[in-house]
């Protein structure tokens, strides 16, 4: 085995910082972090398209092998350098049920640290960058067209979003994951 796929959640903030911090690290074994609901992933595993559901974490394999869950955790953690005595003492049947358990609580509340970190997701960086970009047309003081839109919380799901949208980028990847899917 010689590289891997990560395919993470990119409408979480704390996934995306996950992913960037995974590709600074010193890896035995390369790394390649893909948005799971990208075009890029759709094309190179067709086979696992994302259910709206689904909240996991699949890594696969250069030779075919899909991990899901902790076991993805683990293979993760294995092919980094500083990382991987820890990943064989957590994949010990002593240990698996202490590792199910911390991946799961992580997993579970991701959202939540996302929120308490202020880790916002690729879309919502990018629209604040596109505001406050060198491109972006200069506004004369106190044009009203140009400030800022007002953040409030998403009456879906409680997620940071902008006034006036209908749903905030969650909300929205699961109402088309769910169109998809029906």
């Amino acid at each position: 085995m010689n590289a891997l796929s990560v395919l993470y959640d990119e409408t979480c903030g704390f996934c995306e910082s996950c992913a960037r911090w995974l590709t600074q690290q010193r890896m035995l074994v390369g790394l390649e972090c893909l948005p799971a609901g990208s075009e890029v992933a759709a094309r190179r595993f067709p086979e696992l398209r994302r259910s709206g559901t689904q909240e996991e974490l699949v890594v696969v394999d250069d030779e075919g092998g899909v991990y899901r869950d902790t076991h993805a955790w683990l293979m993760v953690l294995w092919a980094l350098e500083e990382y991987r005595p820890w990943a064989q003492r957590l994949s010990r049947p002593s240990l698996m049920p202490l590792a199910r358990n911390a991946f799961e609580l992580l997993s579970s509340n991701r959202r939540r640290l996302s929120d308490w970190l202020h880790l916002e997701d690729e879309a919502v960086r990018r629209d604040l960058a596109r505001v406050g970009s060198p491109e972006a047309p200069k506004c004369a003081p106190g044009d009203a067209a140009c400030r800022l839109p007002r953040r409030v919380r998403c009456t879906g799901c409680g997620r940071p979003s902008v006034a006036g949208r209908t749903a905030c980028p969650h909300c929205l990847a699961e109402i088309v994951s769910a169109q998809e899917s029906a």
